[in-house]
């Protein structure tokens, strides 16, 4: 395989020179909020749990990240911090990693930097109890860490369990993969309660664009442990009435009780 690679990339590049990476046979994708004013400093504010995905594309964020050894989670948190406060990082902002715990030793490695807000900056604002996206704007407008009270010592501690799904408009094909979908939404009304939060954009008669996302609407909601946080997103979920799109709900909790079971 090594050899196949080579020819093609010199036939393609004229240079054969390939990475080989490390294969993870059971990894997990944990990654961390960070937040610079671009002097170098930067704080975290906890981990998210993004291991549940399907066709590279996340379904299931949780914050915090479950299961992971103190000593672990304390070096990939520094970790993030140490690269973004290397690149004098200004922003809000998310360091992603590959966990592999399979081992008798815990190893992760860096995978990416997304330098924005991304859609599962829901959950992290769920136990965190900060705005992120007010302290980006203010820190856009030149606002320290040390003003906006955010140094490491002073980022709060998280409370309890935040569950996102990503409710996706989409078609299945005869294999099982999920295609984007859309149309006219007939029907739209989103579950509520206490420690239910739904971010999205429908309303009855809403004709979906084919040039955006398939994303619908972020079901986000807050317990206090996982198993709690599982099972309200589980009757959350049964309660999402949309009609007239297909969409992957009932995929979702299905995902759920898998994870319960």
């Amino acid at each position: 395989m090594l050899e196949s690679c080579r020819r093609e990339a010199k036939a393609s590049f004229s240079n054969d020179e390939v990475l080989l990476e490390k294969w993870i046979t059971s990894p997990r994708h944990i990654e961390v909020q960070v937040v610079g004013d671009g002097t170098g400093a930067v704080s975290h504010l906890w981990d998210r749990e993004c291991s549940l995905q399907r066709q590279r594309q996340k379904l299931i964020e949780i914050a915090p990240a479950f299961g992971l050894p103190g000593d672990l989670r304390a070096d990939i948190l520094a970790a993030a911090c140490k690269i973004a406060a290397a690149a004098n990082y200004r922003g809000v902002g998310t360091l992603e990693f590959l966990v592999d715990a399979t081992g008798e030793e815990a190893r992760f490695v860096f995978m990416e930097a997304n330098a924005r807000l991304q859609v599962e900056h829901t959950v992290t604002e769920e136990v965190t109890g900060l705005d992120l996206v007010a302290i980006q704007l203010k820190i856009a407008d030149g606002a320290t860490l040390a003003e906006l009270d955010l140094e490491q010592h002073q980022v709060p501690a998280t409370r309890g369990v935040a569950l996102q799904a990503r409710v996706n408009l989409e078609t299945m094909t005869p294999e099982g993969n999920s295609l984007p979908g859309g149309g006219v939404l007939a029907a739209y009304d989103p579950p509520a309660g206490p420690g239910i939060r739904v971010d999205g954009f429908g309303y009855t008669g809403y004709a979906t664009s084919p040039h955006y996302d398939s994303l619908l609407a972020k079901l986000i909601v807050r317990a206090d442990n996982l198993k709690g946080a599982t099972f309200k997103a589980l009757r959350a979920l049964a309660e999402f009435r949309i009609e007239g799109v297909r969409n992957n709900t009932a995929f979702l909790q299905a995902l759920l009780k898998q994870a319960l079971a």
